[in-house]
């Protein structure tokens, strides 16, 4: 098991797996930290969060739009999620595949306190 004390980052969180379960013994730290805080953000349901309701993405109100404009508003919707909720980074591009059912999000992002212009990108799968 994992000692809290032993561990040398400022910012840190419990890992999880894509589906959003806890691994037990490990974190996420550094990039990896910033990576799962953009997935959690866009998986968490408005409303969800109790002390927090304005928390998370309400991607579920675009499920009956036409699939030629749902990507418009699911990208809007995580870039405002994303900069209200995780501070930490600069959303670049929000970039929007949509499958019948199956909405996979990329999001390519900066820390805010990055040395260089380079960008990484996330990948979320939604499904409706």
């Amino acid at each position: 098991m994992l000692d809290r004390n032993d561990i040398p980052f400022v910012h840190w969180q419990m890992k999880r797996d894509p589906e959003g379960a806890a691994v037990l013994g490990e974190i996420s730290a550094e990039l990896d930290d910033l990576a799962q805080e953009i997935r959690q953000c866009i998986l968490t349901p408005k409303r969800s969060v109790p002390l927090n309701p304005e928390k998370g993405c309400d991607l579920e109100q675009y499920r009956d739009r036409p699939l030629n404009v749902r990507h418009l508003f699911v990208a809007a919707e995580v870039r405002d999620a994303l900069s209200r909720d995780v501070p930490r980074i600069v959303v670049r591009e929000v970039g929007v595949a949509i499958e019948f059912s199956t909405v996979t999000i990329n999001v390519t992002w900066s820390p805010t306190e990055m040395v260089m212009e380079e960008f990484i990108t996330t990948e979320v799968a939604y499904v409706f």
